[in-house]
């Protein structure tokens, strides 16, 4: 076997044992016992000192043996993975102490987020007493999600005192909360508790300078443009969407454009493909169109404070310019599971329980193998405002991401593939304008507001598409939620399509 399909297999498996340990408890003995299964038909499997190699039966029994051997191995190691994840159930756990009330002290470790109702607060706990200014404290680790007044306001790095009920997130209706903030490591919930400062500016220096001057772009983009143009821009730039009114959020739901605002791979993995395009057919050079596009997407991560949700998905549209720019499907291939293994390396839980980290991955091999071949089919349709490429990235995404979607939320949207393609190819252009105008306003706040009328001509334009689709009575529909028996058979189908028709593309595509 080469080299390269020893990699394949080996982050394919590891994969395949973190989602494994995701759905089923197995004790470690037993994925031990996979481990010592696997050394066994990897030793008997690799190729001896031969002269020559096997040909035959033999060679073929060697290759299945060393695949097995490599599935018991990285089987093993991603259940491992996931196993480590998991807090132990001890004193030293902040959620170890859920269901009674106490006082702990930790440090605001995200960005606070701030909704109508009030702020949500991720602390890490750093010490716990029974109560305030006890005679002991007990170190203790692990993070914990604090529902609070919208005031007094607390920043990153804020050091606090916080007294309420420990509880332990349960799962809301058919929502997975739980697993949701498990994917955060975050174990423990309270609700409306009694807080005091202690310090400030005990966080990341770099993180605490990126939000700094989050805040004032904020600021700036409330300065320049009227609302809702103001926070649909707050959620394109730097995936401010709460601000964004929630008739909005609904329409771009019905008109499947929520990725827009939502900060995922799906949406900067378009974003890149239609920066390299556009760039291209105003001719500019194939490499110079690959920095540009790449600029562009590390300027957004920078722009939306470095989350590490922003991180994986700029991953993913790194990976899809990697493959436009090679030109070359299978020299992608290994890349993409290298990008998924590492990510679950850091964080495991995101394969099963990060719904944003399927649809970005399924939207990523989307846009890398079923593009080429819609762009095939479309070879003779006129380019014109990049309508085509819009087209092609677009279906290549949805058909994708659709069985995922009706797998989890059991709703589609019909006219998703219209409204993508009428708004996608504005999104750069008001991200850019925008981007101008808001550095614009920093220096003078006259010169912000006169381009920014021109973002909010583009950002009108986008909003009015996505009102008039959403008002159409069949614009979208519930479907029932997709058996996962289904899901399998749906990806199966498209696997083999994209197999079949990519056998057709010419070399080198």
């Amino acid at each position: 076997m080469s080299k390269s399909k020893i990699f394949f297999y080996s982050c394919l498996f590891f994969i395949v044992g973190v989602g494994l340990a995701s759905y089923l408890f197995l004790p470690l003995w037993a994925a031990f016992a996979i481990f010592l299964a696997g050394c066994g038909f990897l030793f008997f499997g690799w190729p001896s000192n031969h002269p020559q190699p096997l040909l035959g039966k033999e060679g073929n029994n060697k290759k299945i043996f060393i695949i097995i051997g490599l599935g018991g191995i990285f089987l093993f190691l991603g259940i491992l993975r996931f196993t480590a994840s998991t807090p132990a159930a001890d004193e030293n756990q902040i959620s170890f102490y859920n269901g009674d009330k106490f006082t702990f002290s930790g440090i605001v470790a995200a960005e606070p987020d701030t909704r109508e109702a009030g702020t949500k607060l991720k602390i890490k706990s750093e010490k716990i007493s029974p109560k305030a200014d006890a005679p002991w404290a007990q170190k203790v680790e692990g993070n914990v999600l604090v529902n609070a007044q919208l005031y007094p306001v607390y920043h990153y790095g804020d050091e606090l005192e916080v007294t309420c009920k420990l509880q332990k997130p349960e799962p809301i209706e058919d929502f997975a909360y739980d697993k949701y903030l498990a994917k955060e490591n975050i174990y423990s919930v309270c609700y409306w508790p009694e807080i005091k400062l202690l310090k400030s500016g005990e966080g990341n220096k770099i993180i605490a300078g990126i939000l700094f001057i989050k805040e004032k772009l904020v600021a700036t983009v409330n300065r320049i443009l009227p609302e809702p143009q103001a926070a649909f821009l707050g959620g394109l730039l730097y995936g401010a969407k709460r601000g964004i009114p929630q008739s909005l959020m609904d329409m771009f739901s019905i008109t499947g454009t929520t990725h827009i605002v939502a900060i995922s791979g799906y949406n900067i993995t378009i974003l890149a493909v239609l920066l390299l395009q556009i760039t291209k057919n105003i001719g500019v050079g194939r490499k110079k169109s690959f920095w540009i596009a790449l600029s562009g997407i590390l300027f957004f991560v920078i722009l939306t404070g470095a989350q590490a949700s922003v991180v994986r998905a700029a991953l993913m549209g790194l990976l899809v310019l990697f493959a436009t720019q090679v030109g070359r499907l299978s020299k992608i291939k290994n890349a993409l599971l290298l990008a998924a293994a590492v990510m679950l390396i850091f964080n495991p839980k995101i394969l099963v329980f990060d719904v944003g980290f399927q649809l970005s991955f399924a939207a990523t091999i989307g846009l890398v193998y079923l593009s080429p071949i819609f762009e095939k089919y479309l070879e003779k349709a006129p380019s014109i405002f990049g309508i085509k490429e819009s087209f092609a990235t677009t279906m290549s995404a949805i058909v994708l991401t659709l069985p995922l979607i009706l797998y989890t939320f059991g709703r589609v949207s019909f006219v998703a593939p219209l409204a993508n393609i009428l708004i996608l190819p504005m999104i750069p252009l008001a991200m850019a304008l925008g981007t101008i105008a808001v550095f614009g306003g920093i220096i003078f706040s006259g010169l912000g507001q006169i381009i920014g009328w021109l973002a909010w001509l583009v950002l009108s334009y986008i909003i009015e598409v996505v009102r008039f689709l959403a008002k159409i009575p069949w614009a979208s529909g519930e479907a029932g939620k997709m058996h996962w028996v289904f899901l399998i058979i749906f990806y199966f189908l498209i696997s083999w399509f994209i197999w079949r028709k990519s056998k057709n593309l010419k070399p080198g595509t």
